[in-house]
C-alpha cells in the first residue's frame, strides 16, 4: 500500500531552499546603482554567504554531501544576473525586456526580492517541520536569522517582518486548511513555527 504522505528526501527539501537562495543573491546582485556579476557579488558578501548556508545546514540537518549541491548549481559563481531577474521575479516583465531601463530592472528586482524570499522563508520552515527529534525553540532563531541575513543581501528592497507577513498569507494559510492534503501533526508543526516566528520577526507588531 502507497503511504499517501510519502517522506520527502533530503536532498529535495534542500534544492528548495537553494532555489530561492539562488535567486536572492542573483537579486541582490543587480539591485545596487550599479549591478554587479553573481561572482563579485558574493566574494564582496563572503562572510554574510557563509553565515546564510551554515544556518541553512543547521535548520535542515542536511549533510555535507547535500550542501555539495550549492557547487552543483552554480548560482553563487561568477556571471550576469541580468537575463535571469524575469525568471526569478514570475515574469513581471516579459522576456526579453529592456535592461538599460532602470525602472524595469527596479520593477524586477523589487518583486523578485518578494518572491524569493517568500519562498526562501517557506523552503526554511518546511525543512523544519520534518525534523521532529530537533528543538523547535533553536531552528526557528535559526530560520528567522536566515531571513533576516538573506533581506540585507537583497540591500533593503524587502524586510523580514514583510516577507513574514506575505508568507503568512501566501503559503502558511493554504497550509492550515483541515482536509487530507496535509495531515494534521504536519499543520500543527507549521502553526507552531509560525508562532515562534513572529517575536523575532515582528516583535510586538505581529
Amino acid at each position: 500500500m502507497t503511504h499517501p504522505h510519502p517522506p520527502v528526501s533530503e536532498s529535495s527539501l534542500a534544492r528548495e531552499v537553494f532555489g530561492p537562495l539562488g535567486g536572492i543573491v542573483a537579486l541582490g546582485a543587480a539591485a545596487g546603482e550599479t549591478a554587479l556579476p553573481v561572482g563579485d557579488f558574493t566574494a564582496a558578501h563572503g562572510p554574510e554567504l557563509d553565515r546564510l548556508l551554515s544556518l541553512v545546514q543547521e535548520v535542515g540537518g542536511f549533510g555535507d554531501e547535500t550542501m555539495a549541491i550549492v557547487d552543483e548549481l552554480g548560482w553563487h559563481q561568477n556571471h550576469d544576473a541580468t537575463p535571469f531577474l524575469a525568471m526569478w521575479s514570475g515574469l513581471i516583465e516579459p522576456y526579453p525586456f529592456d535592461a538599460d531601463d532602470p525602472v524595469v530592472v527596479r520593477r524586477m528586482v523589487t518583486m523578485g526580492a518578494d518572491l524569493q524570499s517568500v519562498a526562501f522563508l517557506h523552503a526554511l520552515v518546511a525543512a523544519a517541520t520534518v525534523r521532529t527529534d530537533a528543538d523547535p525553540a533553536r531552528l526557528a532563531e535559526g530560520i528567522a536569522e536566515a531571513l533576516r541575513v538573506s533581506c540585507a543581501l537583497l540591500g533593503g528592497v524587502t524586510s523580514p517582518a514583510a516577507t513574514f507577513r506575505a508568507w503568512r498569507v501566501a503559503r502558511l494559510a493554504g497550509i492550515l486548511q483541515p482536509g487530507p492534503a496535509v495531515p494534521e501533526d504536519a499543520r500543527t508543526r507549521w502553526r507552531d513555527y509560525a508562532h515562534r516566528l513572529e517575536a523575532p520577526l515582528l516583535g510586538d507588531a505581529g
